[in-house]
């Protein structure tokens, strides 16, 4: 995923898309498409941390006795343990989810009264690590250069994740993004990205402000 200047897509929004002045890198893989051709590059990478897998974890289960229980007594203590619940009756199950995952992804801005802009990458890539049990951290990677474009933090539960509202992701100096709808999804090496979100920016000196849409969505799997 490549990240454009946001002074053109003011531009776009308050007139008519004008060309970028940097050309658009071809090596990360951007499929052709209507939108424009602006450049989409990070402005500061995000240090990573280092990746953890989690734990197996399996709950206590009590002890149960091989003996049928007696309406007069009560049953003896036979001093053992059940084996841990599986996936089959409802126990947890621990989910790795660090990883780099590469495949394509699809980034559109929705203008009121204008058509549409979509950029879609074929080479995207994302990285999720894991700081903590049932924390995440989802990074959307510059699949040019390889920098951080943001970096999403997410509670985990098994192989769903959901993606903390009001984060910020594709906005620069001048513009305040807020994410919501964030949902991930972890099937085997699969992983399935989707939010949406909204951007608000100033279009000229009088301070007058503009707001459009985000969608996001990544599909890729863990090399």
């Amino acid at each position: 995923m490549r990240v454009r200047a946001l002074a053109v897509v003011v531009v776009l929004a308050a007139c008519q898309a004008l060309p970028s002045s940097v050309p658009l890198a071809n090596t990360g893989g951007v499929l052709t498409d209507d939108g424009t051709t602006r450049d989409r590059r990070a402005s500061e990478s995000l240090p990573g941390t280092p990746s953890v897998v989690l734990p197996s974890v399996g709950p206590n289960v009590a002890a149960r006795s091989s003996a049928a229980p007696s309406s007069k007594e009560p049953p003896p203590d036979a001093g053992t343990s059940a084996p841990p619940a599986s996936a089959a009756d409802g126990g947890p199950i621990a989910v790795a989810w660090a990883g780099d995952y590469y495949g394509s992804d699809k980034l559109v801005r929705h203008f009121e009264g204008d058509s549409d802009d979509v950029e879609l990458d074929d080479k995207a890539h994302t990285r999720v690590e894991v700081p903590s049990p049932g924390t995440l951290l989802i990074s959307i990677v510059n699949s040019a250069t390889g920098d951080t474009i943001c970096a999403l933090k997410a509670t985990a539960n098994g192989g769903e994740a959901t993606v903390n509202d009001g984060q910020s992701c594709f906005s620069e100096e001048g513009a305040t993004a807020s994410l919501s709808n964030g949902r991930a999804s972890l099937t085997g090496d699969k992983l399935v990205l989707d939010f949406t979100g909204k951007v608000e920016a100033e279009a000229d000196e009088d301070g007058d402000t503009i707001e459009f849409g985000l969608e996001y969505h990544f599909d890729g799997r863990r090399r």
